[in-house]
């Protein structure tokens, strides 16, 4: 009977329970994993992380957090609602998203009322961007986006302005590129009080998936105005197509395009 007993442990241990929750997150923003109980007095709440060396990402019990075994990975980028608890929330806020974060997670919830679990399987996805940089300029630039076709579409962008030690201007900008208009043309224009210069990269999704076929040798030298420029296969699944000119006066202005194949290993 012991051997039975045995047995029958192990199957218990091995099944697999279905998951209540799909949450797709977004790679470096904030996430929410939804957990939710029956409110009662003395909630505790623990959140793991399945098939990890180090499977604790947050617990809170006696009224306060406790994350002093939590996995380093989670460190510094996890918290709950506390406020909501005792109502019976338990999601957890994730900061500062990671590739890692991919995979099942438990929540468990106990309180007087008794134990609920919930499986919460995560995805990371990444946005497209693209980013368009000078450096060495003089006097200051302004960069600017624009589609052709003229479009209503709004382009969201950030820009960065850096001044060298030289007291040259380097320009930086980083275009939310979305995922269904891809028949645009992205024109970045960079342009100070003497001259500008302009870049356009036609319909970057496509050239994306010409090029797919050629990804699984690692690097691609794509000849712009008579430079090559090497496209890398990162170990996070992103692919960085570049496109460079140079001006008459040797300052550099380059597009990026971050591409995703869930399909590329390295």
């Amino acid at each position: 009977f012991a051997d039975l007993n045995k047995m029958f442990f192990l199957c218990c241990c091995r099944l697999q329970l279905p998951d209540s929750y799909y949450v797709s997150c977004v790679f470096s923003q904030v996430c929410i994993l939804p957990c939710s109980f029956q409110p009662a007095d003395g909630p505790a709440v623990h959140w793991t992380q399945l098939a990890a060396a180090e499977p604790a990402v947050h617990s809170y019990y006696d009224g306060r957090d406790r994350v002093q075994h939590q996995n380093q990975n989670f460190r510094g980028r996890t918290s709950l609602f506390v406020e909501r608890v005792s109502s019976g929330n338990a999601s957890l806020l994730l900061t500062g998203v990671k590739v890692q974060d991919q995979g099942r997670y438990v929540c468990n919830c106990s309180s007087s009322a008794g134990t609920r679990l919930a499986f919460i399987r995560v995805s990371v996805d990444a946005e497209n961007r693209l980013i368009c940089s000078s450096d060495g300029i003089y006097p200051e630039p302004n960069l600017t986006w624009s589609t052709e076709p003229p479009s209503e579409l709004v382009l969201q962008s950030s820009t960065l302005v850096q001044l060298t030690e030289q007291q040259l201007f380097n320009i930086s900008s980083s275009l939310k590129v979305p995922d269904n208009d891809t028949d645009l043309t992205y024109v970045c224009t960079v342009r100070t009080r003497r001259n500008h210069e302009t870049n356009r990269l036609d319909n970057p999704e496509a050239a994306g998936r010409a090029q797919g076929m050629w990804i699984v040798a690692g690097v691609i030298l794509v000849s712009v105005s008579t430079i090559a420029v090497p496209i890398f296969v990162e170990k996070c699944m992103k692919v960085s197509l570049s496109y460079s000119f140079v001006e008459a006066t040797n300052k550099c202005i380059i597009i990026n395009y971050i591409y995703q194949y869930l399909y590329i290993y390295v």
